[in-house]
């Protein structure tokens, strides 16, 4: 599904470099330089993506500022969404805030040539790396007025330097030298002299780890989301390598090394730029002189298929090549994929819980889904694809407490169910198939394809009597999806968490249709994907509304146990866990029910994140839609406060967010 390109043009700069806000969707720095950067001046453009006048994205240039030389580089902030930082020819490093005009609000000067890369830490939300031709790598704070630290990682220029996103003191860079190196920053040392070298003058930085990457100079890398201590690098030799380090070990110094795990051929001239994918850990883009831009799935064709000797030109054979390759890193990697299937593809799930309240059925229950699609207008949905996190919810509705509401009902009286941005709908879909006394709406964006396929699942899957599909727009009147006035005992979603220009009309949606009862429940999934900052804005944004989180768990998506009670972040970042957060919506009256013993010693387990404010008092429904109406009018994005929410890194695969909104009598 292709529509037309969206361009934006900058008539005599060449872009360098751009990058998207990570918090608003639809605003994007671009770095320029005249003349191809190789004389004269440089500019920092503001671009926004909005919706044409034939429905398709449209961008646009809101403002541009000037500098005196080319810009090769920007970096937004991971603290502040107006603020980011560029990188320039003339060796300064100038920090910008967007909503003000002209000049930059801080610049530094350290670097004594050009400046080619600024990566600002996803982890350490404070710092960001320079890397220069003059061999350096500097970090820095927006506070300081100088670097913090300084490292001569090559003798000869370096293309790029970046954060880790797994572990905050990794930083990787490339260089002319043709090599690839990753330090650790917790253990600063020299590099020992070796023959012909100048360390006594200008001694190395040590690294952990160098990788002796091309006989020419590598120009870029970049490190997998989801794979720690894999990396991608290009070139002016070509190629495009994927390189597996996990061989390193933290703490010991000048090792040698990195397996060469895939080598990409295509590019007929130098690759300038490799990037994964923020959502798929197989997938690559990369961007050549040669005046093309690739995308390449790496991962490998499974063995097993390989060896039957299928073919997907085959007639009898039905493949999908999403399939294909995550089987393929399942098995070799334990890689999890975060989307099962994409648009018109037809999806089968085997239903793995039974319960007291169940239809009487012969066999194992299945599942059966056509992934939806959307009309053109609507692809900045991502309804197209079926997210794992939805599998999660389907895989673990024994814990949404169905079968005690069930044995709660009046003869005659069902549990009224609703599955907010349903795409597929596997979790609504899923809760029609197993239990008798439900009534289920799957309900997503009021789009014409995606709502007839919606409805063709729950046809296709014998649920009609107790299951439909129907349109709702977040924030908008949910007449049509309530049965009666009194709203549903659960709401449940998965994978709605990750625009945070949304949470205003969702966390609107949950007060709207969820009943005002103490039994009523939310259930919400979010992938890793999403950010924690993302999720710490939401949290922040729900309490905010009225909410109180009571605990919180994290699991990995084969899902292991809960946080251990510990404060060091490296012991967090060693256990990996996934959360679970579990809220209350209460009146003032209720406020000292709300928690149980078992619910405070939760709580404590959730202090050590450094999450505040959870027993904030509730504001009433009317002034939460007062707030929700004023913020649309506005356009604000409601965001987290860094000081009180500072999340530990953690390497997860996944986070398993179940956020129990207990809604208070009438």
């Amino acid at each position: 599904m292709n529509g037309p390109p969206s361009v934006v043009q900058t008539p005599g700069f060449a872009h360098y470099s751009l990058a998207w806000s990570p918090f608003h969707t639809t605003r994007i720095a671009l770095a320029s330089a005249a003349n191809f950067g190789l004389v004269g001046n440089g500019r920092l453009h503001m671009v926004s993506l909005g919706p044409g006048p034939s429905g398709l994205p449209s961008l646009k240039i809101d403002k541009h500022y000037e500098t005196q030389d080319g810009l090769y580089d920007v970096a937004w902030s991971e603290i502040h969404e107006n603020q980011l930082v560029t990188a320039s020819g003339d060796g300064s490093i100038r920090l910008w805030d967007v909503m003000l005009n002209d000049l930059p609000i801080r610049a530094w000067q350290e670097h004594t040539r050009e400046v080619f890369s600024v990566d600002w830490s996803n982890l350490k939300k404070d710092t960001f790396a320079s890397s220069s031709w003059d061999g350096l790598v500097k970090l820095w704070t927006p506070e300081r007025p100088r670097s913090i630290t300084t490292l001569q990682t090559h003798h000869s220029c370096v293309y790029q330097a970046i954060f880790s996103p797994h572990q905050p003191d990794i930083l990787a860079t490339c260089s002319t030298d043709g090599t690839l190196k990753i330090f650790d920053l917790r253990s600063p040392a020299y590099a020992p002299s070796g023959p012909g070298s100048n360390n006594f003058t200008n001694p190395l930085s040590a690294a952990a780890l160098t990788v002796p990457a091309s006989s020419t100079e590598v120009l870029t890398l970049d490190w997998n989301k989801y794979r720690p201590f894999v990396l991608a690098s290009g070139g002016v030799d070509k190629l495009v390598n994927i390189w597996d380090c996990r061989m390193i070990k933290p703490g010991e110094l000048n090792q040698v090394g990195g397996v060469r795990e895939t080598p990409l051929f295509g590019h007929e001239y130098a690759v300038r730029k490799v990037q994964w994918s923020p959502h798929r850990a197989e997938i690559l883009s990369t961007a050549s002189y040669d005046m093309t831009c690739r995308v390449w799935n790496t991962a490998p064709e499974p063995l097993a298929r390989r060896a039957q000797g299928r073919s997907m030109d085959d007639e009898r054979t039905e493949l999908e090549p999403t399939d294909i390759f995550s089987s393929s890193l399942e098995t070799l990697f334990d890689y999890q994929p975060i989307t099962l299937a994409s648009a018109g593809a037809v999806y089968s799930h085997e239903l793995k819980a039974r319960h007291s309240s169940t239809r009487a059925t012969d066999g194992p229950l299945k599942v059966t889904l056509l992934t939806p699609d959307t009309l053109s207008a609507n692809w900045s949905l991502h309804a197209s694809d079926i997210w794992a996190s939805s599998r999660y919810l389907a895989d673990h509705l024994d814990q949404l407490g169905i079968d005690t509401l069930c044995g709660a009902k009046a003869p005659g009286e069902k549990v009224k169910v609703l599955e907010l941005g349903a795409s597929a709908g596997l979790p609504g879909i899923s809760i029609a198939k197993i239990y008798e006394n439900v009534s289920v709406v799957v309900s997503d964006y009021p789009d014409e394809l995606l709502i007839k396929t919606l409805s063709e699942n729950v046809a296709r899957n014998g649920v009609s009597d107790s299951c439909r599909a129907a349109p709702y727009a977040w924030g908008s009147d949910p007449s049509s999806i309530l049965d009666d006035a009194r709203g549903f005992d659960i709401v449940l979603a998965a994978d709605t968490l990750w625009n945070p220009s949304l949470h205003t009309i969702f966390i609107s949606s949950l007060c709207l249709t969820l009943k005002r009862s103490s039994t009523a429940r939310v259930h919400l999934v979010a992938g890793l994907h999403t950010g924690r900052y993302t999720i710490q804005a939401f949290l922040s944004a729900v309490q905010e509304a009225g909410f109180d989180v009571e605990s919180a768990q994290e699991k990995e998506v084969k899902g292991v146990g809960l946080f251990e009670e510990k404060t060091s972040s490296d012991q967090l970042y060693q256990h990996a866990p996934l959360p679970r957060l579990f809220c209350h919506r209460r009146t003032s009256s209720q406020a000292e029910k709300c928690f149980t013993h078992s619910t405070q010693s939760a709580l404590r387990r959730m202090n050590f994140m450094a999450l505040a404010g959870l027993r904030r008092c509730a504001k009433k429904r009317t002034d939460m839609q007062k707030a929700t109406n004023a913020n649309q009018e506005q356009n604000n994005v409601i965001l987290g406060d860094p000081e009180i929410f500072d999340l530990a890194p953690v390497h997860g695969l996944g986070w398993d967010f179940t956020i129990d909104f207990v809604g208070h009598q009438d």
